[in-house]
């Protein structure tokens, strides 16, 4: 009897140890979901900011990263984030415009010149007053914003584009979003959304005749080879945003939340560095694949596009004066 009574005391002390390891020694699991492939610079800086945090963290957090929608599609992963299914996503910065409609200017082309004036919009003060609403209203805050940079946006066609004129009526792809459609509505183009997934299909058997994208993403979609011109427009300097969702930020330790930020920062450095000492080397490759560069006027598009953002204002989008009030405060 007494064996019998010391094993059940054996049993009882392991499961209250068990329970408080359970309690004040699991990992915390950080799940992040974005849309690009494997070999794709944004997916290489993720795993380098798994690396840095797991490390920095002494292992106390689980970072799991999901490329290529394995957590589902972009509004399957935005859904995910709201029922705390997934604890980050990275996009281009205008995806939180599907919870507040400002962020669509942030994917609004020729709304700013160059990423610097992106980054100090979202980073002013105008940008952080969406910023704090997004955390209020939605439960997500964003993490180290201009940090992250994907290569300016150009244009992927089947025939060359070689001036603004040329573009009138091109039957182009865009993402499912009023700023994309509006900047090449601005253009004379027939925008026409097509999911990313479906982006090549849609290329190769004629559904679209163009679609705009980095270099770098054009590459390793491989959207190459089912287009044969790329015209250098940089109509869009897109910023990359990573969201955490709010209940994940909050369970973090003041000393785990500061090394959350550096290491965001930290792993897009290091994502701005593989996209800026890649790009000669993914132009030459595409070339040798038969692409053929169009050095086109900028300015040209940068002028007849620019009345995008205040059409998109028009069309009640955002509020009234959000545009002027930002673009203001980076002045």
């Amino acid at each position: 009897m007494k064996k019998i009574f010391k094993i059940m005391l054996l049993g009882l002390l392991l499961i209250i140890i068990m329970s408080t390891m359970s309690v004040f020694g699991a990992q915390k699991v950080m799940k992040i979901g974005h849309e690009m492939n494997p070999e794709h610079p944004e997916h290489l800086a993720l795993l380098k900011f798994e690396e840095l945090f797991e490390e920095r963290t002494n292992g106390e957090i689980d970072v799991q990263i999901f490329p290529a929608n394995q957590l589902g599609s972009f509004f399957v992963q935005i859904q995910n984030m709201k029922q705390g299914v997934q604890q980050g996503h990275l996009n281009g910065l205008g995806w939180p415009g599907h919870f507040i409609p400002e962020y669509f200017l942030f994917n609004t082309a020729f709304a700013f010149k160059g990423f610097d004036e992106y980054a100090k919009a979202i980073n002013g003060p105008v940008g952080h007053e969406i910023r704090e609403r997004l955390i209020n209203e939605h439960g997500i805050r964003l993490i180290s914003v201009g940090d992250w940079r994907r290569g300016a946006r150009n244009l992927l066609s089947k025939k060359p584009i070689r001036t603004v004129e040329e573009v009138e009526g091109l039957k182009i792809r865009v993402p499912e979003t009023p700023s994309y459609i509006e900047s090449w509505k601005a253009l004379g183009a027939s925008p026409t959304p097509v999911a990313f997934g479906e982006v090549y299909l849609a290329l190769q058997q004629g559904v679209v005749e163009a679609m705009e994208c980095p270099l770098d993403l054009i590459y390793s979609q491989k959207f190459y080879e089912v287009a044969d011109y790329i015209s250098i427009t940089e109509h869009l300097p897109e910023l990359v945003a990573l969201g955490v969702t709010e209940k994940f930020y909050q369970d973090l330790t003041d000393e785990q939340k500061i090394i959350l930020e550096e290491c965001v920062a930290e792993a897009g450095k290091y994502n701005r560095e593989i996209v800026e000492n890649s790009q000669e080397e993914i132009k030459a490759n595409m070339a040798t694949a038969g692409i053929e560069y169009i050095d086109v006027d900028q300015d040209a598009f940068w002028e007849k596009g620019k009345v995008a953002a205040y059409n998109l204002e028009e069309q009640d989008i955002w509020p009234k004066g959000f545009y002027q009030r930002i673009a203001d405060s980076i002045e």
